[in-house]
């Protein structure tokens, strides 16, 4: 039997008794629910089990049917580890693979869709639709027809930036580098424009400033921040300024606002800052990647350990992180800002699961999306703008992006 990761082992000790206490009721009306970026088939795939199985405490088909999650951008995560030593369009074949391989084993629950359409289609049938996607441009390895490929395949999303400073763009991983460091370099306008072409959903997830301006400038399709919060209200590293985030709808993008408390809370990131080095990629690289090939729960504990500590220190540090999760309140005051700055089109919503193991009080696992939705409606929003919020507004982008790319002439 396959062994879990640090990330599934750490999440499921801390959450596995909060999947019954925080059940949503069945007779609730849900809102259709789109999530712009989460790993939902991560743990799966480095714990070596199906989604079908009850191992993960954040998602699990029947959370998600039962919270109303009807379509979410599933995230595959492959940063530098696998670029410099070129394994990266592998490895995100193999992560693909898997996705593909959980819709066969789940026929009546699941579909890959790579359009707008087809997410509707299968919304009709009671499936979740699954809409491949990349954290971290540095997963092509600098190669447009690796795009093309994976394009053909379903890819329907990048984040050109992850955790390192790319042959793309720059990162906002501190103050120090954010909207200092360089911006988009001529291979990232390449990369901007055959996105735009093939209909692929940008998304500035870790941008610098410059690069997200840059991006913004260059693109001639709408772009999104899958997962940010507000700056004005906490100042974390990647959380956006007013004029960003103005900037962005403006010219007719999202941003995503997740669920993650040291980006949603002051006082949580204050006392549980995030503890990722600055640039780990040197230790990374002096590591012989064949080593970890073929076995992937243990290549993601190294590449945890290397950037976020060891799993014990991370265990523990996150059973004393759950005691101060911040209520859903703290969440919706980022929407409020957002909304008030561009208008109710230009926010949707995202949790990072797969990639985090806390999230703020009352939606800690995929049964809870509704508990988003009330909130929203308690805090004096109509049912038409929390349908936006909960999923439309990121549909409408979507099927923007998808139908108005040029045709292909390649």
């Amino acid at each position: 039997m396959k062994r879990f990761s640090v990330l599934a082992s750490i999440t499921a000790t801390l959450l596995l008794g909060s999947v019954a206490g925080h059940a949503q009721s069945p007779e609730i009306q849900k809102f259709f629910v789109f999530d712009a970026h989460m790993h939902p088939m991560a743990n799966a795939y480095r714990g070596g089990w199906n989604v079908g199985d009850p191992n993960d405490p954040q998602f699990s088909l029947s959370m998600a049917r039962q919270g109303g999650l009807g379509a979410v951008f599933a995230n595959t995560s492959v940063d530098e580890f696998y670029s410099v030593n070129h394994i990266a369009v592998k490895e995100v074949l193999r992560q693909f693979d898997h996705m593909y391989r959980q819709v066969v084993l789940y026929p009546d629950q699941l579909g890959i869709a790579r359009d707008a359409d087809q997410v509707r289609a299968l919304q009709e049938r009671g499936k979740l639709a699954i809409i491949l996607s990349i954290s971290g441009g540095s997963a092509l390895e600098s190669d447009l027809a690796a795009l093309r490929m994976l394009h053909e395949l379903g890819l329907r999303l990048i984040s050109p930036m992850h955790f390192f400073k790319n042959s793309i763009g720059d990162i906002a991983i501190s103050k120090e580098n954010n909207g200092k460091g360089g911006g988009l370099t001529p291979f990232g306008r390449e990369l901007v424009a055959e996105m735009n072409r093939l209909g692929i959903v940008i998304d500035l997830a870790h941008a610098s400033e410059q690069t997200s301006r840059d991006i913004i400038e260059a693109s001639t399709q709408p772009v999104i921040n899958s997962h940010v919060g507000v700056e004005a209200l906490v100042d974390a590293p990647l959380n956006w300024n007013d004029d960003l985030i103005r900037l962005l709808g403006q010219e007719g993008g999202l941003i995503g606002v997740p669920f993650i408390p040291q980006v949603i809370s002051p006082a949580y990131h204050e006392k549980w800052p995030p503890r990722r080095t600055a640039n780990p990629s040197s230790r990374i690289t002096e590591t012989d990647p064949m080593e970890y090939m073929g076995d992937p729960a243990k290549i993601y504990d190294f590449i945890e350990e290397k950037t976020q500590g060891s799993g014990s220190g991370r265990l523990e540090r996150a059973r004393r992180q759950r005691s101060d999760l911040p209520p859903l309140s703290e969440y919706v005051k980022h929407i409020d800002h957002v909304v008030n700055l561009v208008g109710i089109d230009h926010v949707c919503i995202s949790t990072d699961w797969g990639a985090t193991v806390v999230s703020a009080q009352g939606i800690e696992n995929a049964a809870e999306f509704q508990n988003v939705a009330q909130a929203l409606l308690d805090s004096g929003y109509s049912q038409e703008d929390v349908a936006k919020i909960m999923g439309e507004n990121l549909l409408r982008v979507f099927d923007e992006v998808v139908k108005t790319a040029p045709k292909l002439t390649n």
